[in-house]
């Protein structure tokens, strides 16, 4: 029993882990298409933040505490 709700967290966290790619994406696709700077810096922090969510759910999915590889 236990098993399976630690297995149902792991694809729910793989699923919001999809969706913020999804957003990573879409943040660069509009990054690639604006040209107002104030809209840009909106993207750059939005990006930022996205990341940061990003990079803690993959260290959640991957089971450990130990930081993600950069590069």
């Amino acid at each position: 029993m236990r098993f399976l709700a630690k297995d149902r967290q792991r694809r729910a966290r793989q699923a919001e882990l999809a969706a913020v790619a999804d957003a990573l994406a879409e943040n660069d696709r509009r990054f690639a298409q604006v040209q107002d700077p104030l809209i840009v810096e909106q993207l750059v922090y939005e990006r930022a933040a996205l990341m940061c969510h990003y990079r803690a759910l993959l260290r959640d999915v991957r089971g450990g505490d130990t930081p993600c590889p950069s590069g």
